[in-house]
């Protein structure tokens, strides 16, 4: 565990101070910082592939009623979708299959999916769920209805 010199956990790769993680999680801007970085050798970004429709997606996330695609960014797609077991709605997060490619990328997707399933704020999506199916890494997140942050 890493530590500050008050045995406050501080942030593996950064060294601050944290006063909710574990000490062997990064910090969150350390998370977005690897988040962001480009994923294929000699720094480039990868190219965004085209969403798959919800129905091209079903056979691989049964415990789901796939709705319908919210959008796509630099990280992936968002699909709407209704968990049959708890009969609510939830947010599908799709990563981009095109940064899958890159040898470290499941360690880290691990390691960020269990950093962001420890916050708790109310200005932040909750983590329901994680994990890879079907080859498509993924997270399943509070559904919040309303504007996108570009239309806010």
């Amino acid at each position: 565990m890493n530590s500050s010199q008050s045995g406050t956990p501080s942030c593996p790769r950064c060294g601050v101070p944290q006063s909710t993680a574990s000490g062997t999680d990064p910090c969150p801007r350390c998370l977005f910082s690897a988040a962001m970085a480009p994923t294929q050798p000699g720094g480039t970004t990868p190219t965004p592939s085209e969403p798959l429709s919800p129905a091209a997606l079903a056979p691989h996330f049964p415990q789901l009623e796939i709705l319908e695609c919210l959008g796509r960014g630099g990280m992936g797609v968002v699909y709407k979708a209704r968990q049959k077991a708890l009969n609510r709605f939830v947010a599908l997060k799709i990563l981009a299959p095109e940064r899958s490619t890159d040898p470290g990328f499941a360690e880290r997707f691990t390691a960020e999916a269990r950093t962001l399933a420890s916050l708790n704020h109310p200005n932040i999506v909750t983590i329901h769920d994680f994990g890879e199916s079907g080859g498509f890494y993924h997270l399943v997140m509070e559904y919040v209805d309303g504007v996108n942050l570009r239309q806010a």
